[in-house]
């Protein structure tokens, strides 16, 4: 967990090609050492030194950029399982590739110990960014340990209540399908020793066999065992895994804690005698949300037997991992049915909207969420009230600017659009979203010179951005 982030990047050179965006991706190290990035596509470049290396490389590595005071995903990742190069996962089918997914606090959550966040902002950060996971994710503050290092000083994952003390592995090793803040959390308000649910609620998804089986999983695959429901909550991760110290026999250790259940099994002629246990009950598998990549399998199954279904959402599209607290529980589930729907697919999004909308309390994010909805069923005028609401609430939210400004447009209003586009533009110079809808906007104005002002305007903040330089002046 220390090596979870890393201002080192010394993987190797490689080179790869993405057919979807027809790109070169080429990566080299300088004198240095630092890695260089290198996109090239229609006869644009664009090169950034990386800024971060993520993942301690047993899968494998992917990569930020640096434009200050924002950080940014770059498009290529190396795996090291299979020692390849290959795209990241989320960028498989884009048509531009580009450093343009901006990072923000929930996207580093789960590889740096601290995010060192400008205030009151989510993607903007002050150097140095990133720390690596230490001590404290798993047992708290420290300092009343540091300074009296007696028992009781700091937290001890394995003597908490059962929630508790699977909240500290499940805060990063749970990943469903959506995760959802409680109304004015943030990530880093989450710290050893408290329930995941007083800060956020994760839901998952029922998926089919045919789905298989993502990645970063771990937590609910472990919690559909046999094994694991038989316990009664006595197997845990910290059974098998301690992060203090590797074994030297890792199959032994692992047999070992097996047998502690399981003792008769042999001598009882119910096994044949085995040197270990997992390359048969937890085989490494290929998830399906991460290519050149196997992951153990912590389902714990009976091998020919079915995979256990996911008890957990039978009856309903989402479920919660653990029910939030009552006050929460339905705007967390609307929230999550937003987040994990399509604007195109209207059913799992009604369903949002019936849910949010009867909330006797709407907080910004559900403001702005049924604001959205609204906005995508021709509602511009019910949209526009319900964002200019929630921007009162929350005066420096970019997006929700944006997406005012948008709503205004659709209405007819272009002065107000416009000036809500450039406010947007003023709260987070780094969001290309109302560079385009302004550019849009003034080229249907017939204004081309003022599109073509927006579009370098935006090139002064990013110049190498392939996806504006390939707009035509």
């Amino acid at each position: 967990m220390a090596r979870s982030v890393s201002t080192a990047a010394p993987q190797p050179d490689g080179k790869l090609h993405h057919g979807a965006s027809s790109t070169d991706v080429t990566i080299i190290h300088n004198q240095e050492g630092v890695m260089l990035q290198r996109l090239s596509s229609h006869g644009l470049t664009a090169e950034y030194p990386v800024a971060y290396a993520v993942g301690a490389g047993k899968v494998g590595f992917s990569y930020l950029i640096s434009i200050a005071p924002y950080l940014f995903q770059s498009p290529v990742s190396y795996y090291s399982q299979a020692g390849v190069w290959d795209v990241t996962p989320g960028y498989e089918h884009e048509g531009v590739l580009d450093f343009t997914h901006p990072i923000a606090e929930g996207c580093v959550f789960c590889h740096s110990n601290k995010v060192n966040l400008v205030p009151g902002k989510e993607n903007q950060f002050r150097e140095p960014a990133l720390a690596p996971i230490s001590c404290e994710r798993c047992h708290g503050d420290t300092t009343a340990h540091l300074a009296n290092p007696v028992p009781g000083s700091i937290v001890n994952p394995a003597k908490l209540q059962q929630k508790a003390r699977d909240s500290v592995c499940e805060q990063c090793h749970l990943e469903g399908e959506a995760r959802i803040l409680n109304p004015g959390k943030h990530w880093q308000d989450f710290h050893a020793g408290a329930e995941l649910e007083s800060v956020f609620s994760t839901y998952l998804q029922r998926v089919s066999p045919s789905e298989g089986t993502k990645a970063v999983s771990h937590a609910e695959q472990l919690s559909l065992s046999r094994c694991a429901r038989e316990s009664q909550g006595k197997l845990w991760c910290g059974t098998c895994h301690n992060p203090h110290a590797a074994s030297d026999n890792r199959p032994q250790q692992v047999r070992d804690i097996c047998l502690t259940c399981h003792s008769s099994l042999f001598s009882a002629n119910k096994h044949a005698p085995a040197e270990e246990c997992v390359s048969c009950h937890m085989p490494h598998i290929r998830p399906s949300n991460v290519a050149h990549a196997a992951i153990t399998n912590h389902l714990i199954s009976i091998p020919g037997n079915q995979p256990a279904s996911n008890a957990k959402a039978v009856g309903s599209r989402l479920t919660a991992w653990r029910t939030p607290a009552p006050e929460f529980a339905d705007r967390n589930l609307g929230l999550a049915l937003f987040a994990t729907g399509s604007l195109k697919d209207y059913g799992g999004i009604y369903q949002a909207y019936q849910i949010l909308s009867h909330l006797p309390h709407r907080d910004p994010e559900v403001l702005a969420t049924l604001g959205s909805i609204l906005l995508e069923q021709r509602h511009a005028d019910f949209a526009i009230n319900l964002y200019r609401q929630a921007l009162a609430a929350e005066p420096a939210n970019a997006r929700y600017s944006f997406v005012l400004g948008s709503a205004l447009y659709a209405q007819g209003n272009q002065e107000a659009a416009i000036a809500e586009l450039r406010h947007s533009i003023q709260l987070d110079r780094s969001l290309p979203a109302p560079y385009v809808k302004l550019m849009e906007i003034y080229r249907k104005l017939n204004q081309p010179e003022l599109s073509r002002q927006v579009r370098d305007e935006y090139l002064k903040f990013m110049p190498q951005n392939i996806g504006f330089r390939e707009t035509p002046n």
